[in-house]
């Protein structure tokens, strides 16, 4: 009985697709839908070779039948490179999967009318070639994985309206905007501070940014891809209240220079999140707190003159099939700074084997001078984290000392008083310790230099 009912299921299936009624009007083809009044676009009738301008049109007549045009089809004119400007009209609603995929030729600017509800995944793939603003109709709901992936000429300000209630990963990737907003009333979706980047407001995700994003302090994520490929991106400053960044979040992003510090509150440091950031030319600093690297994380990152962990256990590297652990494979420095007691534990990781896969072919150990010392000493150390002037308070203070993560003596005084400022700005971004003798005895407090 299963046996002939299946065989009646495909018969009914196959009988679906017989009696789906296609035909062509000025160039493109047409299929009917389910409800008989409307139709999807399915492509053009010169296929690949298609030239010159995209017009849609809102509704087409067939043997004396009015059809609203409302979809435009899967993969319909994908690899219609000689296509040279598109029109989608105000009857669309769905966009289906790969619908203009590789449609290289496109110009101008990238128009989804209010019509639109669902963009679905690779929509407008590899669109390069658009060079104008790229502007989101009112009723989006829904834009798929990829949906403007690799469309890279697009610049301008995003705007995301305010019944978007779905993003997809990597929708937006090597992107250039200029700028980045979303509608006050989305519930959804918020670019807080006006930091010019898309951020899940349920988890504080940075879902997306371009190159004038300042990530606010309250993101505590960067998510997969947020930043891939952004030529205008030269400098990042990631805040402590991060806790992962995502797999490929700043890969290649081949302008970003000086130094890197990835801030202590850090626990999770994704696949390729800096893959290919060439352009680094100073120190990477690990902050402690970070247990887990994942593979290609800092692959190709040959530009580094320093690099700094302050873990003192090894974190964790990524080790998935066929990946060889690389994660810091032609990375520039190959000695690496640990925390003194701590080379041993890194010789002993996967950080290090005798093809030296991860780069580093030497660990050497910070060592602070090595007094003993008395608690709360001190009174404060503020502002820390800083970005400039520290204020070290204690009663009666003889003697000031500051080394840097290399245990490299960068500052001494003989101070008489209670309160001692120093001026970090001259200074790389890292952690700093500072050791107070006074009266009563000496201490040692760290700060982080941002």
């Amino acid at each position: 009985m299963k046996k002939y009912l299946h065989l009646f299921l495909l018969l009914f299936v196959f009988s679906g697709f017989a009696n789906s009624q296609t035909f062509t009007v000025d160039d493109l083809n047409y299929r009917v839908n389910d409800d008989g009044v409307s139709v999807t676009v399915t492509g053009h009738v010169n296929g690949y070779d298609a030239t010159g301008p995209l017009v849609i049109p809102e509704s087409v007549s067939y043997e004396d039948t009015d059809y609203a045009v409302t979809n435009i089809g899967n993969s319909a004119f994908l690899y219609c490179f000689y296509l040279t400007s598109l029109t989608i009209p105000n009857s669309v609603t769905i966009i289906e999967d790969g619908a203009f995929a590789y449609c290289s030729g496109f110009t101008g600017d990238l128009v989804i009318p209010n019509s639109v509800i669902t963009i679905e995944p690779s929509a407008f793939f590899t669109c390069y070639s658009f060079d104008g603003d790229l502007v989101i109709g009112n009723s989006v709901k829904t834009i798929g994985d990829y949906a403007f992936d690799d469309c890279n000429g697009i610049h301008g300000v995003l705007n995301i309206p305010s019944n978007v209630e779905s993003i997809g990963t990597s929708s937006f990737r090597y992107c250039e905007f200029s700028g980045m907003t979303v509608d006050p009333a989305n519930p959804v979706f918020d670019s807080r501070d006006n930091c010019n980047a898309i951020i899940i407001t349920s988890t504080n995700e940075l879902l997306t940014g371009c190159a004038n994003t300042v990530i606010p302090n309250t993101v505590t994520s960067i998510g997969e891809n947020a930043f891939c490929g952004l030529n205008g991106l030269t400098s990042i400053d990631i805040p402590e209240s991060v806790t992962s960044i995502g797999a490929g979040a700043f890969s290649f992003c081949f302008n970003l220079t000086g130094d890197l510090t990835i801030p202590n509150s850090v626990t999770t440091i994704g696949s390729g999140a800096f893959f290919q950031c060439s352009g680094f030319d100073g120190t990477l600093t690990i902050g402690e707190s970070v247990t887990f690297i994942g593979d290609y994380a800092f692959r190709q990152c040959s530009n580094f003159t320093g690099a700094v962990s302050l873990a003192t256990t090894p974190p964790e590297l990524g080790n998935e099939p066929g990946w060889n652990c690389v994660v810091f494979e032609q990375f520039g420095c190959q000695v690496l700074t640990v925390p003194c007691g701590c080379a041993e534990a890194y010789q002993n990781s996967n950080w290090y084997d005798e093809f030296g896969l991860n780069g580093f072919y030497q660990f050497i150990e910070a060592e602070p001078a090595a007094v003993s010392e008395v608690a709360n000493v001190v009174s404060a150390v503020y502002p820390n984290p800083t970005k400039g002037i520290v204020k070290i308070e204690a009663e009666n203070i003889q003697n000031i000392s500051i080394f840097n993560t290399l245990g490299q003596e960068i500052f001494k005084v003989s101070a008489i008083g209670d309160v001692f400022e120093y001026d970090f700005s001259n200074q790389g971004s890292g952690v700093y310790l500072i050791k107070v003798e006074t009266a009563q005895g000496m201490e040692t407090k760290q700060v982080t230099v941002m």
